[in-house]
């Protein structure tokens, strides 16, 4: 029996069958292309820096300068004085003006526990002062 366009009685049934023979040879490729492929931050990472992190590096550009604003000194000094970490939570909150929820869905935790890091962000910032 001769497949031919003209004979198939069917043309959806032969349309849906065409198209999943399409997406399966797509997802042969594309498997084959992901084998081979290597994702820019490990090629960053293994060639040219030890300790990279492009989400933290472009953090510390544009939320850290409202640092560079604080007018009192003491409280300058107690903001450089946190981690990097710590500077850029604070940031979220005086920059960028998020609340406990917000951040819990961005740092993947609890609210409460949010609260809890404010707490000690802000306990370290008063021993300093």
């Amino acid at each position: 029996m001769e497949k031919h366009y003209r004979n198939i009685k069917n043309e959806m049934a032969y349309f849906y069958t065409v198209i999943k023979n399409m997406n399966i040879r797509d997802n042969i490729k594309n498997s084959k292309v992901k084998e081979y492929e290597i994702s820019l931050e490990e090629v960053l990472y293994d060639n040219f820096l030890d300790n990279f992190d492009m989400d933290k590096q472009f953090l510390e550009q544009n939320s850290l300068d409202w640092i560079e604003l604080i007018e009192n000194e003491n409280l300058y000094r107690a903001i450089k004085n946190l981690s990097s970490e710590d500077q850029i939570f604070m940031s979220y909150i005086v920059k960028e003006c998020l609340t406990q929820r917000e951040l819990s869905k961005i740092y993947k935790v609890n609210h409460r526990t949010i609260g809890r890091k404010f707490e000690r962000i802000l306990n370290k910032i008063k021993k300093f002062l």
